[in-house]
């Protein structure tokens, strides 16, 4: 351990450096996100705090869809949307272009430069058909969807590649970004179960390797892609075990790079399924830090229990920021009393961490509903911190929050709520990130 922890403390500097991105000279201020009810493209202004938004309806050139996720570029200019096939709708990527923010009047002037269907409306989602065998581990009606659905977006750095997937099936979309802003499809890549059910390939700063995570029960590696920054070509090129033997923690929705060689995800699995082996173990929601040129997965946070520091709630989400873990805890398996089997979750947290010595986090505080949180916030899904690492986004779909944490006193300085106008806010992402 001691010699991974100087290999990682030497070079976690230099995770903090910027590689190129599709598109002109970096913004870095811009969080967009939309509002999937009523497919609302919404902004943020990371440095006023500013809010805008656009019916994406009534911008010209828009036809109607289900919103799932959003890209901003680097510069800024250009947002991609990703939808859904859901009736009667298709499941596309649509290329919107900022004309002009009013940050004042809280307005956005947009046009639609392309739209590329990606699955007729009603295209079924594939699944493996898994059911419940533990109280412990509920089979919850998100982790099911009946339609395929668009996720992941991430551009691959020092290249013109921005890629989406298919997490309901197998599918890694690749395009080219032109001059305009506009996408060029290149090849699919699917190799059965190599690349089911992932959700993004999240590339290290200089794109040089991608990570697949696998967001489904018992999907207990994560995947090592090899990028072409030439071609846009993505082929995995082994797996990591979250774990040893025959226990692994599973089930994982994003990762996040300290550096070319290690980077951190989180598993949110807490108990067996029908998928489960006879003699396997499914470890606890944990938080991992991979190792991409050992190949291996050593667990860095634990669940807590008793008095030691942990994880309280599924780990939905990581962000890094100047030498500090954000963890996005989402009550993922829980329900409130006579709650809809859509509206799932009972509270939610942000746990915080240092990780000046990445081998072992040390635990800062945790932000709790009424305590550093919106008393009524529930399901800390994504984290998105911004390009300077000034802030970290944290958002709630079930509860309709977003907060955002100033990562210099890890307070919450701003929270935006239904009153705002979010409703299902979801997909955010921050300007000159790579995810």
């Amino acid at each position: 351990m001691k010699k991974m922890t100087s290999a990682i403390s030497g070079v976690f500097a230099a995770a903090l450096g910027l590689a190129a991105l599709p598109g002109a000279a970096l913004a870095g201020h811009i969080l967009s996100g939309v509002n999937m009810k009523g497919c609302e493209l919404v902004l943020i202004n990371s440095e006023t705090d500013q809010m805008a938004k656009v019916a994406l309806p009534t911008v010209y050139g828009w036809q109607p869809a289900a919103c799932q996720h959003t890209a901003i570029s680097a510069d800024e200019r250009t947002v991609y949307m990703l939808t859904d096939a859901v009736p009667p709708y298709t499941a596309s990527v649509v290329t919107v272009h900022l004309k002009r923010i009013d940050w004042d009047a809280g307005t956005i002037d947009a046009k639609v430069l392309q739209t590329l269907p990606l699955a007729q409306p009603g295209s079924p989602s594939q699944f493996k058909n898994i059911t419940q065998v533990s109280p412990q581990q509920p089979i919850m009606p998100w982790t099911r969807p009946s339609f395929t659905q668009t996720h992941g977006p991430t551009f691959l750095p020092n290249s013109k590649y921005f890629y989406v997937t298919h997490y309901t099936d197998n599918r890694v979309r690749g395009f080219k970004v032109t001059g305009s802003g506009k996408l060029h499809p290149i090849p699919v890549y699917s190799d059965g179960d190599l690349t089911r059910q992932t959700h993004g390939v999240n590339f290290n700063n200089s794109g040089s390797v991608g990570l697949g995570v696998g967001y489904d029960y018992d999907m207990g590696t994560v995947r090592v892609y090899k990028p072409n920054t030439q071609t846009g070509e993505v082929k995995v090129m082994g797996e990591i075990q979250l774990g040893s033997g025959n226990m692994y923690g599973a089930m994982a929705h994003y990762a996040v790079w300290l550096t070319d060689r290690y980077a951190y995800i989180g598993t949110m699995q807490q108990g067996p399924t029908s998928a489960t082996k006879p003699g396997n173990v499914v470890i606890e929601p944990s938080v991992w830090l991979i190792d991409v040129q050992e190949m291996k997965a050593t667990r860095v946070i634990g669940s807590q229990n008793g008095p030691q520091h942990g994880l309280l709630r599924s780990p939905s989400d990581v962000a890094l920021a100047h030498g500090k873990l954000y963890v996005a805890e989402e009550d993922s398996w829980g329900r409130k009393p006579n709650a809809p089997a859509s509206d799932y979750g009972r509270d939610g947290y942000v746990s915080i961490w240092d990780v000046s010595n990445p081998a072992a986090p040390k635990f800062i505080k945790r932000l709790a509903p009424g305590k550093g949180l919106p008393a009524d916030f529930r399901n800390a899904h994504t984290a998105s911190a911004t390009l300077d690492g000034d802030a970290v986004y944290v958002s709630s779909f079930i509860s309709d929050h977003l907060i955002k944490i100033d990562t210099a006193t890890d307070t919450v300085t701003k929270v935006y709520s239904m009153d705002d106008g979010l409703m299902m806010f979801h997909g955010e992402y921050a300007a000159g990130r790579n995810r």
